[in-house]
C-alpha cells in the first residue's frame, strides 16, 4: 500500500510535509482534500475515538464554533469535518506503519 498524504495544496505546512517526505524518499499519493473533500466513510477510518488531535484549532471555524473547550464525540467531530474540511488538522499522512497528524518530522523519520 502506497502512503497517502491528505493535504490542502495552499497550506504551507502541507507543502513542507510533502517536500520532507520526498527528501526522505517516501513516495506518497497526494490527496488534496480541499479540492476533493473527505467523505464520512474516509473520516471514519482516520479518526480516533477521541477526535481532539484531528481538529485544526487554527481554523477560523474552530474559533467561531467555540470548540476550544468542548469535548466532541467522534460522530460530532466527523459531521463538522465533513461540513468543513478546514476543521481537519493537516497534513495527515496515512502510512502502512501508522498515521501521523500534522507535520511531525521525527514521526515521519520513524516510518522510513
Amino acid at each position: 500500500m502506497k502512503p497517502t498524504l491528505w493535504m490542502k495544496s495552499s497550506c504551507t505546512t502541507c507543502r513542507k510535509a510533502k517536500a520532507l517526505l520526498a527528501e526522505l524518499g517516501v513516495e506518497v499519493q497526494v490527496r488534496d482534500y480541499w479540492k476533493q473533500p473527505l467523505t464520512a466513510t474516509e473520516l471514519e477510518g482516520l479518526l480516533p475515538e477521541d477526535p481532539t488531535s484531528m481538529l485544526g484549532n487554527k481554523s477560523p471555524k474552530f474559533t467561531e464554533l467555540g470548540l476550544k473547550d468542548k469535548q466532541l464525540s467522534k460522530a460530532e467531530a466527523m459531521a463538522l469535518m465533513v461540513e468543513d474540511n478546514n476543521l481537519l488538522k493537516r497534513p495527515i499522512l496515512v502510512h502502512p506503519k501508522g498515521t501521523v497528524i500534522g507535520l511531525d518530522e521525527a514521526a515521519y523519520r520513524k516510518l522510513v
